[in-house]
């Protein structure tokens, strides 16, 4: 069986975003990993999630940035493999057109073309994107750069898990993968709710998520000597709590990280 197409979608339409899910939920072999209305978190999700490939709406005015900006940044990502990127858009401009090609862009469809669809975006995206599994993209990603690109990544992931194991943060705790993404995720910029955008990758609620990080760190401050975290944990926390918040934590070592680089 053919592994499936993976989806990002960013669109400022919701009523467009509703026919991308129905359809793409009914069609074999394409599956929408996430939707938003941010460029910025749409960075964020690419890292994340890794698609194979993107719907881009280039003017995103019910959202927070916009196409363009996104592709300029999508391509300076390191670490990842670069998804398929298809631009689709009410701007005709053929000038668009030729920037966002030349910013990377694989394709651009016009929302207005007759018989357009969600459902033929996905007939096209199927075929593109498992042509390229065949014959790979030399003309965006040269191997020796990949390589070295996955290597600082797995270097990072594990001076992360090196991090929290010194504090004894449980492996065994479901916050652990949790924090460890959050604290990777940070250490590329801060994140307006980042357990939102883990929730995604685990198909767990931001709750659910933000609940677990803190009960692993809660449990590993209660049984472990305080001046012994000291010497690991070097920041300070609120004196009404007994251990540090989520977001203290995941800040304290993406820029104690950020810093050794």
């Amino acid at each position: 069986m053919q592994e499936k197409v993976k989806v990002l979608l960013i669109e400022d339409d919701h009523e467009l975003c509703e026919s991308f899910g129905e359809c793409f939920a009914e069609t074999e072999g394409i599956e929408l990993l996430a939707t938003t209305d941010s460029a910025e978190q749409a960075l964020e999700y690419v890292r994340l999630l890794q698609p194979d490939a993107v719907i881009l709406d280039l003017e995103l005015h019910l959202g927070e940035g916009n196409g363009i900006v996104f592709l300029s940044r999508l391509r300076k990502l390191r670490g990842i493999k670069q998804p398929y990127v298809l631009v689709n858009t009410n701007n005709s401009s053929q000038v668009t057109h030729e920037i966002v090609r030349k910013l990377g862009a694989d394709f651009v469809m016009y929302k207005h073309t007759q018989g357009h669809s969600p459902a033929v975006i996905a007939e096209f995206l199927m075929i593109a994107v498992g042509r390229l599994r065949q014959s790979g993209r030399p003309d965006l990603t040269d191997e020796s750069v990949v390589c070295e690109n996955l290597s600082e990544r797995n270097d990072l992931r594990k001076r992360i898990l090196d991090e929290l194991d010194k504090v004894s943060i449980s492996p065994k705790r479901k916050g652990y993968n949790y924090l460890a993404d959050a604290i990777e995720i940070y250490c590329g910029g801060s994140v307006a709710n980042v357990s939102a955008l883990i929730g995604e990758k685990y198909d767990k609620k931001a709750k659910s998520v933000e609940r677990a990080m803190q009960t692993a760190i809660d449990e590993a401050w209660d049984n472990t000597d305080l001046e012994e975290q000291g010497k690991y944990y070097k920041a300070r926390y609120s004196s009404r709590r007994m251990s540090p918040t989520v977001k203290e934590f995941i800040g304290y070592y993406a820029s104690k990280l950020n810093k050794e680089n």
